[in-house]
This record gives structure tokens, sequence and C-alpha cells, in this order.
């Protein structure tokens, strides 16, 4: 795959120019990087040559980056590297790590006003095919009629993706988590409270726990480590500042990056929240009370509403108390996935089938396929068809088992991306003890039955390695601006914590998709009123009111 040669000028040779004054650091950095800890060679990581290479390395193409199917155009003006990073930014002399970079060129090089680093999210999502996703958005956009901004952009921007540490392509720089002990099976957590079930999850959160931990690159898999890479690539870039875009988890690493380097701050789109201001458990018991404000918001209150339509009554009360009753299959099928628990037509669904195999248990999958053929779930006909396919992914759902954590029953190895997602977790913020989330899960599991007792941060009561204390909060208040974009219904990150962590500073202007219920707000199911902020922001630092107000309907 061919990219174009763009800025040749400060890319020459594949080794990008250092600014003067910071000669002096890169030379203290490049030689501390060349010593070797003994205890290190283990990592594969250290240093073996005493002249390093060059600390941003480009290569001849993008083979191997996951660019397939997208624009070619934009793939054309796509560079692919490799940076060479220290493993500890804060102590050079530990050896160093080598992370995937991507860069979008902007269009016209001679006319380059900046670059703007991205993050998708996760943690764990990969940002190298991210940066060229968001620059064939972009140049969609240009061609809109109020697409100004957007040409701009792609005129005089870059767009950067680092891929995060822990999942490049080097195998020495990949975190694997592992372990010769087994995760074993065990039955929805909400459902089964069970002693047997209980201690199941008790095992399978020391295994993850432990076979993240144990590993020697676990404790520099951070986002503070994270944040400290990309203001190392800004340096070798030669950027004044540093421009950003983050999404969902990308909203916490930018937020630790400013806490960091306040000063070097640019312009900062935050799309889609986490409460920055907290912690990560706090954010997995925040994710039920937010599903079940969606399911009545977006089921039981509209089914409500159309009861001719729906045919569930007109008590949104009872509706909700019709996916208790729901059989206990049926509702880990629902509330498994999001999809399925926020929509009307799989409540309608879920409620036949469980009906039926109350009634006929032994009725196998043709059966009840069969049998809903004939069945009039409305009389309203798009909303009966919905409903039949619905009840037809039903079918196939109930008899696949929902593993915990998505991990597969035995010696457990993850791939870099879950290992990276499930050690970050633990690293970034402190957590509290198996007996806090025993009874955490006993109560979510009565008080909130749609949203359930799933806490993606539950291994962390497992941990044995030290946490950081979460995102630096103290100097934050000093980066110039922060754009927050925020739909007002997200059950990912929900809007009540990302207005908290506006609140929390004097420096953030939000904008609040109202009416939505939506993760990713920017440039996904485009908002022209949400799209247009964020471009003129981007573009020109164009600062909406400090809580501007856009809604769905736009």
């Amino acid at each position: 795959m061919s990219y174009a040669q763009t800025e040749a000028q400060r890319a020459a040779s594949g080794i990008l120019l250092i600014r003067s004054k910071d000669r002096n650091v890169m030379k203290q950095r490049t030689l501390a990087s060349g010593i070797c800890v003994a205890g290190l060679l283990a990592i594969g990581a250290c240093a073996t040559e005493q002249e390093q290479e060059p600390e941003i390395k480009w290569l001849p193409n993008c083979e191997g980056r996951p660019f397939s199917g997208l624009d070619p155009e934009v793939v054309a003006r796509t560079q692919c590297g490799v940076v060479t990073v220290p493993l500890d930014h804060t102590n050079p002399t530990q050896g160093t790590f080598k992370l995937d970079i991507t860069r979008v060129t902007s269009l016209h090089p001679q006319r380059h006003e900046g670059a703007i680093f991205t993050n998708p999210g996760g943690p764990g999502a990969d940002s190298s095919g991210f940066a060229v996703v968001l620059a064939s958005i972009w140049k969609g956009y240009a061609d809109e009629p109020e697409g100004e901004s957007y040409r701009h952009l792609i005129n005089a921007y870059d767009l950067i993706g680092i891929t995060p540490r822990g999942m490049g392509s080097s195998p020495d720089s990949q975190l694997i988590c592992q372990s010769n002990d087994v995760i074993v099976a065990q039955n929805d957590i909400t459902q089964d409270r069970s002693p047997a079930n209980l201690e199941a999850l008790r095992h399978n959160t020391e295994v993850l726990a432990q076979g993240c931990a144990n590993q020697p690159l676990a404790p520099y898999i951070t986002t503070n480590q994270t944040a400290r890479d990309m203001e190392f690539v800004r340096i070798q870039l030669n950027e004044r500042t540093l421009n950003y875009f983050g999404n969902s988890y990308g909203t916490w690493l930018g937020a630790w990056y400013a806490g960091l380097f306040p000063k070097t701050v640019g312009r900062m789109v935050l799309d889609s929240n986490l409460d920055w201001t907290s912690t990560f458990q706090n954010a997995s018991l925040n994710l039920a009370p937010e599903k079940e404000r969606i399911f009545a918001r977006f089921v039981a209150e509209p089914a409500a509403e159309n009861p001719l339509v729906y045919e569930m009554g007109n008590d949104p009360k009872a509706i909700r108390h019709s996916f208790i009753n729901l059989l206990p299959q049926v509702q880990v099928a629902l509330r498994s996935d999001t999809e399925r628990y926020s929509s009307i037509e799989f409540l309608m669904a879920a409620r036949v089938l469980s009906t039926w195999l109350r009634e006929s248990p032994t009725l196998n999958d043709t059966e009840l396929l069969n049998k809903a053929q004939t069945y009039r779930f409305s009389p309203d006909t798009e909303v009966n068809h919905s409903a039949l396919s619905a009840f037809t992914r039903l079918v196939t759902v109930i008899r696949e088992p929902v593993l915990w954590n998505d991990i597969a029953v035995g010696p457990l190895k993850l791939d870099p991306a879950a290992s990276v997602r499930s050690t970050i977790l633990c690293n970034d913020s402190a957590t509290a003890d198996e007996k806090f989330w025993t009874e955490m899960e006993n109560l979510y599991a009565t008080q909130y039955p749609v949203g359930g007792s799933y806490f993606y941060a539950r291994h962390c009561a497992a941990w044995r390695g030290k946490p950081l204390s979460g995102v630096p909060l103290k100097a934050l208040g000093q980066a110039s601006s922060i754009l927050m974009i925020q739909a007002e219904f997200d059950d990912q990150t929900p809007a009540p914590g990302a207005l908290k962590a506006s609140q929390s500073v004097p420096n953030t202007h939000m904008v609040l998709l109202k009416g939505a219920y939506q993760h990713g707000v920017s440039f996904s199911n485009p908002n022209t009123c949400v799209n247009r902020y964020t471009g003129d922001y981007l573009a020109y630092g164009r600062k909406p009111a400090r809580l501007s107000i856009c809604f769905a309907s736009n």
C-alpha cells in the first residue's frame, strides 16, 4: 500500500527533526534508554546497542495496518511508523518500548497549522485505523454546505493515531495476560447469587487480575504513561501544542494529559465523557442506574403511551415489571446487549418467548420460529416485523452462554487489546475489596434488575499492584480550554458523570445533545448542530457557551 511522501523536509530519511530547545532533553533520553536494567531483560524492551534508533521511524508503506476498505485518497496520504519511547517516562533508564504510529497528512502541508492527536476509547481500542477513519469522515463533511471548517481541517491539519502501549505490532511490546490457572464457567451474576456461582466469580476475578498483574510489562501499562507517550510524540513532531480528539476512554486520557501538561494543550475535544474526576470503580457502578433510565425513557414510557401498537398496557411500572418476570435466560439475553434492552420490540419478543417456553419447555428452535411466523406481535405492520426479527435473534442468543468479561473458559490467555483494557482499569485508580463488590452485586440485583450487577472493574478487587490515584486534577484548570460533547442518554459514559466533570473545572465548555441515546456523538449518526460546534472549535478555536444545547432532531 503506497502513501504520499508529504512534509519530506520534516521527515527526511524517516527521522523527524527536534526543536533546538528540546535537543538536549532528547539526547539525554536517547543515551539513558541505551542502559539496560538486568531485571527487565525478560521484557525484551531494553536497547542492546549503544546508539538508539530514531525515536520515530517512518516505514516505506502501511502494510498490515487496518486500513482495508477505507477512502483510498486518505490512505494514500497516510504514513505509518514505529515510535520508540521510554518504558517508564519518569525513569528513562529502564529501557524502551515500541508503539505504532499513524499520521494522515494534510492536503496542503505548506499551510500546516498543527496536528490533532486521536483516541477512540477502550481502553484498548486501536488508534491507528481511527485516525484514518476520522480523516475520511472529515473529508466527506468538507463537501457539505456547512463544511467549511472541515475543509480547513483536512487542508491544514495532520491526524495522529498512536497504538496504545501494550498493543503494538512489535511482539516484545505486547501485553498478554495469561496464566495456567483456568477461567471456570459461571452463570449470570445478577440471576444466580448462589454460593457456588459467587465462588466461581471470585475465582475468575483472581485469575484475571493475577494473569495481568504478573506480566513484566503490566506496571507500565497506565494512562499516565500513555499521556506521556503523546507528549513525547508531540515533541518529536515539532508541534507547538497538542490538539486532541478523544472518545469514551479517550476523554479520560485527554483529561490526564491536560492535568500533566496544561500549558501545551491546544484544542481538546472530549466526546462521551467518563467522569474523569472519579475512579473506574465508580464508573462501573454508574452503568446500571443509567441502563434503568434508558429502559424507562426508550422502552417503558413510549410503550405505555402507545398501548394499541405495543399491546403491553399503559403503565410504565407494569411494563418494567414484565422485564423482571421474563425467564432468567431471556433476561440475561436482553440485559447483555445495548440494543436489546433499549428496544420495545425486543421486550415484546422476549415476553412472548418466555410465555411459550414456560408453557412448552420442550419446544425446539425450529418449532419456536415456525410458531412466531404465524403470531401477531402488533397490529402495526412495521412494529410486527421488527418484533418478529427480534424474536428470531433471541431464540439464537438464549442458547449461547454469556461469557464473563468475554473470556473463554479454560487457561487464561487474552489478546493484547483485552489485556490492556483489564490492566489499565486496575492500574489507573484504586478499587475496593471483595466484600464491597459482593455487597454491591447483591444490592444491584434487586435495585437495578434491568441494568444488572455486572461491573467491568470488578476484577480489580484482586489486583496486587499499587494503583495510581486517577486523573491528576490539580493543574487541569490551567489548560486553556476543553470542549466536552455529551449525549443526554449514554449507558457507557452517563451524562451525570460528564456534567460533574465539566463543573469541576472552569475551563470546560459542554455541548449536550438533548433527547439522544448515543455513545460517541461527534461524527456518529451526525448531528448538524454538534458537528458545527466541533468543527468550528477544532479548526478555528471558536468556543461555544459554557453549556450549549443541541437537540437529537437536528
